[in-house]
């Protein structure tokens, strides 16, 4: 192996002790009267972590899982060993902070935890992924920290293994350091063979032997010796999708770390961009290219910059810079970028192949990275002024950065087209995608269902026109009704069960995907729509109401936390027709409301009159044979619920004489719950009489769903159909729901698998201290 020299000593710097708080300490030391103990378990060791930027620990959940309620409550209840002479475990601390035994002891908080146990006082076991913590360290702002790997594809690699195992003596530690060989996948831990994980190791950094960057987290131990897992660092992209209070840790740990290792670079002492500059090729570091020091200078600026608003568009930035240097671009499954450094980590280092004749070469992968600093750099100056003198003097000195590191191109066409795109103020023109939530039916009656998460657009476009995707939202331009109608569109699958789910718990399995998918598609000015492509009897399921990220009462109007329908355009769509296929009259019809004009027709025929008790009510075949007769702008309403009972019946016959659109209400049952029946009628019937056309029924939609969002700041405050609306005047279309459903044909991805899967059996592996 290539090693860097010195790579243990120089790790073993970083990496801390975990455990209990030592003796004496108390409530104004940040704890509470509950969390002290008074026996030697105070000093319990706990497993290891380590220093990824100033004042900042990472580690496992789990290993903080001992640390019980007070750990989780945030209080400053988590003993931060570092020095690397032994330490007891369980002797006393002196009056300086510094262990009897040896090394310096800090007080720590968790800053944030995933996945945060229920029962603190009784923490999972084994821990589910992805199993990491970021632990806050007042007074370790002159830490050594380790480097973190800004690649999102990380193996295979020949890896060290590092953390402190219990030593000989009884309360000791001794310092653990091992080889082996990392294998995986996007998005799963890391599988890791060769030296065995030793009791305490959890926690503890697994580095790329080769680049001297940290891949991963130790996890566990396997069953069989040699065996383990590991988080990737690339996990800690869940913070994101955690919540704004989560994006907001990650950033500012990533900035600290960036900005650390630029002071380092440049200053005196240990640095671990000087000590891998040192190697040359043989640690993959290039005599010309994107080298390490300008990896450390354009990193520290980005740290200074506002954050990108997603993965969608940190794809898309280096995706036009790749096709700019003439190379293949990545689609939107292939990664997961959340910061601007792992952008320029796709461009000049995406592979972790073993040799470094595998890998770009140096002038393009340098053309590619200043070409994206420049697209980042003119979208940033498309968004406006920073938000502080800071960032605007770093925006500054990041268009510096471009301009000197251009004039070093060797390629003349390239260097030449710099200023135009620093200059630019086109928005990113790429393959813009909406999101698709697929609902299987329960068809083994188990209760539970399959579920997948895709990215839509149309198969033959590069672009999309606003806010539409498929043809099947917002204000598509007259002519372009290709996907609208009958058009292609390419599904490309992001994430699909592995169990199904109940359906009361369906919102909390997708959510992780869905807000991925949602990131990947929000880019520029292009707001993702979203569509649930859902069984029949899950019609009223109040999808609209559904959030990608965890409500935080303390930012109520956070737009990542919003309920779906109150910001982005959202339709339900009939999971049917994709195993019964598009009938002729469907088609027709699909182009007549596209087209319009719109007029509203009941679902049931009684009922706008004579509620929904009238005697006689219209039969089945009666209701397809009226439905069916209607003219081709015809759209079906009802003031009721169509998941089950009489309104199932009748949108059954509505969706079989091929209408395409639909209008009802999903709180709202067919019994005595509501006395508007004649209204919700009337207004639908404005409604669509007022539109053009279907094109513009969405964002009206967005619109009365904001009129009558729930009053209360707390979702679990409301008090559901009958709770009093912001606006009286629209409470007729109270959880309105919109079907639409146009012909199209697929390209990409297959159907989903049929039978359901068993619940897994724990797995094999266990987790160490």
């Amino acid at each position: 192996m290539n090693a860097p020299a010195n790579l243990a000593d120089s790790v073993r710097a970083s990496v801390v002790r975990i455990g209990a708080p030592p003796e004496g300490y108390d409530g104004s030391s940040g704890t509470s009267g509950d969390s002290r103990r008074s026996d030697g378990s105070r000093r319990a060791f706990w497993g290891s972590g380590f220093f990824v930027a100033p004042g900042w620990v990472l580690t496992c959940a789990h290993v903080l899982g001992k640390g019980a309620a007070p750990v989780w409550r945030g209080e400053r209840a988590i003993g931060i060993t570092i020095g690397d002479a032994a330490d007891s475990a369980g002797g006393p601390a002196a009056a300086d902070g510094t262990d009897a035994v040896g090394g310096t002891v800090l007080l720590g908080e968790l800053a944030f935890g995933l996945p945060r146990p229920e029962d603190p006082q009784a923490p999972p076991s084994p821990w589910p992924f992805p199993d990491l913590a970021l632990v806050r360290v007042p007074g370790a702002e002159d830490a050594d920290c380790l480097w973190l790997s800004d690649r999102s594809v990380l193996t295979p690699a020949d890896i060290g293994l590092y953390g402190w195992a219990p030593g000989e003596v009884r309360g000791e530690q001794m310092f653990f350091t091992g080889l082996g060989k990392a294998t995986g996948v996007v998005g799963r831990p890391l599988v890791l063979s060769g030296d065995q994980l030793t009791e305490g190791c959890s926690g503890g950094p697994v580095l790329d032997q080769r680049r001297g960057t940290v891949l991963g987290v130790s996890k566990g131990a396997g069953r069989r010796p040699g065996t383990g897992l590991a988080t990737p660092v690339t996990a800690l992209r869940r913070l994101c999708d955690a919540g704004p209070r989560g994006a907001r840790v990650l950033h500012e740990v990533l900035s600290a770390h960036d900005r650390h290792h630029l002071r380092r670079y440049t200053g005196f002492g240990h640095s671990w961009h000087r000590q891998h500059a040192r190697l040359g090729p043989t640690g993959g570091e290039p005599a010309y290219g994107f080298t390490v020091d300008r990896r450390a200078e354009l990193y520290a600026l980005f740290a200074e910059v506002e954050p990108p608003t997603g993965a969608g568009q940190v794809l898309q930035l280096a995706n036009e810079a790749r096709n700019m240097v003439l190379r293949r671009p990545y689609t939107l499954r292939d990664h997961d970028p959340r910061s601007w450094r792992e952008g320029a980590g796709l461009l000049y280092n995406p592979w972790d192949h073993s040799t470094a004749e595998e890998e770009p070469s140096p002038d393009l992968a340098l053309e590619a990275v200043v070409l994206y600093a420049a697209k980042v750099t003119a979208a940033l100056h498309r968004a406006g002024p920073g938000r502080t003198p800071r960032a605007v003097r770093a925006l500054a000195e990041l268009r510096e950065w471009v301009e000197r590191t251009a004039r070093t191109l060797l390629n003349d066409v390239i260097r030449a087209q710099v200023p135009g795109v620093l200059d630019g103020h086109r928005a990113a023109s790429a393959a813009r995608a909406d999101v698709l939530v697929e609902i299987e039916p329960d068809i083994y009656g188990s209760g539970r269902h399959a579920w997948r998460v895709a990215l839509v657009r149309p198969a033959d476009k590069d672009e999309l026109p606003g806010e539409a995707a498929a043809g099947a939202f917002g204000e598509l331009p007259e002519g372009d009704q290709g996907a609208g109608e009958d058009g292609e569109r390419e599904e490309i699958t992001v994430e699909q069960s592995r169990e199904d789910a109940p359906r009361s718990g369906l919102e909390e399995a997708v959510r992780a995907a869905l807000s991925q998918a949602l990131d990947q598609c929000d880019v520029d000015d292009h707001l993702a729509a979203v569509e649930f492509m859902l069984p029949r009897p899950l019609f009223d399921e109040p999808v609209d109401a559904w959030r990608a990220r965890p409500y935080d009462p303390d930012d109520p109007f956070n737009p990542h936390t919003m309920p779906l329908g109150q910001r982005r355009l959202v339709v339900v769509r009939d999971r049917t027709r994709k195993d019964q296929g598009f009938t002729p009259e469907c088609r027709t019809r699909a182009a007549a409301v596209l087209s319009g004009p719109l007029e509203a027709v009941p679902l049931r025929r009684e009922v706008p009159d004579a509620g929904h008790d009238a005697p006689g009510p219209e039969g089945g075949q009666a209701t397809y044979g009226r439905l069916r007769a209607a003219s081709p702008g015809a759209v079906p309403v009802y003031c009721a619920g169509v998941g089950s009972g009489p309104g199932a019946r009748a949108m059954a016959a509505a969706l079989g004489a091929g209408h395409a659109m639909a209008l009802w209400r999903h709180g709202c049952g067919d019994g005595q719950d509501h006395d508007d029946c004649a209204e919700f009628h009337r207004r639908a019937a404005e409604l669509l009489a007022e539109a053009p056309s279907a094109r513009q029924i969405p964002l009206r939609i967005r619109t009365l769903r904001n009129r009558n969002a729930e009053p209360a700041d707390d979702p679990e405050e409301s008090t559901g159909a009958d709770s009093t609306p912001i606006d009286p005047s629209s409470a007729w279309a109270r959880h309105i729901v919109l079907l639409y459903d146009p012909p199209h044909r697929t390209s990409g991805d297959g159907p989903l698998r049929e039978p359901p899967l068993m619940p897994r059996p724990p797995t094999a592996l266990r987790s160490t201290p």
